[in-house]
């Protein structure tokens, strides 16, 4: 039976995320919504991240230096211009939106993930470079993401802190000198960040290692790859479970006052996402052949399922920032069709 709905999820995921976020829209319409609760962070971590994270090849991570010239272009893309131009999409479509704004440079601080290997997988793209860039990327956005959302977070809640009253301090003590969006003051620290990343991305981690760890050592090789597709799929059923619950808090209600957010967040991830396609697109016919596919997988996808586990984190500090979650949702329905595209040019 189990595998009946976890085959059914599969094969329907796109269709059933948007009946998720409709269910959970529709308790919001309907009943006020629920209140957000410390239990939807422990839900991310163990429905959906944690079990994300099982299949994952750890045997693999010598392949970091295997492939250390692809590795370090990949952690350029990933890090220093996908956040660059989720700012500067930001800035020209999302200065009224800041919570969409942060929203986008999350995705774009948190690239790849499990889904990484099943497309490079299907795409006949080199698995062992594949993993390496996995691997690499996964650690260099455990150490970064906290300096990045941290900076973010500092100058985004100063525009809506502008926005509200008019002013903030940095503008009223220097005279409209300074703007309150590009100050460097703020009052959220790299360690407030770190901690809910600890919960959400480095225990869900250290689980997956120790789970694989005891299976390869019970059942062996050969049967543990036969039964991890099915922690990526129970994840996906995670994952659909935890955005009824998201997308039912009541702060959601300011999407039904703004009819506008929705179209929004949908344009600004189009064009993220085709920016992205494009260059990693480039860069993997550059380097040619099955490492060129490994590099445009691991360049164009986020790890979505991370991405809601900190939003959530992020609502949880502050219910301000309830919007992150729905433009981090909004991006599965770009990321999972576009990826079936992707995989049938590369057949073609």
């Amino acid at each position: 039976m189990i595998n009946k709905i976890l085959a059914f999820v599969q094969k329907n995921l796109m269709w059933l995320i948007i009946v998720s976020i409709s269910s959970g829209l529709m308790l919001v319409y309907f009943t006020g919504g629920i209140a957000f609760t410390p239990f939807l962070c422990l839900a991310a971590a163990l429905l959906m991240i944690y079990p994300s994270l099982v299949p994952l090849d750890f045997s693999k991570v010598a392949e970091v230096n295997k492939h250390k010239r692809i590795i370090i272009v990949s952690l350029i893309i990933n890090f220093v211009v996908s956040p660059l131009l989720a700012v500067l999409i930001g800035w020209l479509f999302l200065s009224q939106s800041p919570s969409l704004w942060l929203g986008l440079i999350l995705l774009s601080i948190l690239p790849g993930g499990g889904m990484v290997t099943t497309w490079a997988y299907k795409s006949k793209a080199d698995m062992p470079l594949t993993v390496g860039i996995v691997f690499a990327n996964l650690i260099a956005a455990i150490v970064l993401a906290p300096f990045y959302l941290a900076i973010a977070m500092n100058k985004l809640t100063m525009l809506i802190t502008q926005q509200a009253g008019g002013s903030c301090a940095v503008s009223k003590a220097t005279g409209g000198v300074l703007d309150c969006l590009f100050s460097s003051g703020g009052s959220i620290s790299a360690l407030m960040i770190i901690v809910p990343i600890f919960f959400i991305i480095v225990i869900p981690l250290l689980l997956a290692y120790f789970t694989q760890y005891f299976y390869l050592k019970k059942v062996g090789q050969e049967k543990f790859n036969r039964i991890k597709s099915k922690f990526a799929a129970f994840s996906n059923l995670g994952m659909l479970v935890v955005l009824v619950l998201l997308m039912s808090i009541k702060e959601n209600k300011i999407i039904f006052s703004r009819p506008d957010i929705i179209p929004k967040a949908v344009l600004v991830l189009i064009i993220f996402y085709v920016i992205s396609l494009g260059l990693a697109w480039k860069l993997g016919k550059t380097v040619g052949g099955e490492k060129g596919r490994a590099l445009v997988w691991g360049t164009y996808l986020r790890y979505i399922t991370l991405a809601l586990g900190l939003a959530i984190s992020l609502v949880y500090q502050d219910a301000a920032y309830s919007l992150v979650i729905i433009i981090v949702v909004l991006a599965y329905l770009i990321q999972i069709p576009s990826s079936f595209w992707l995989v049938n040019k590369f057949n073609k």
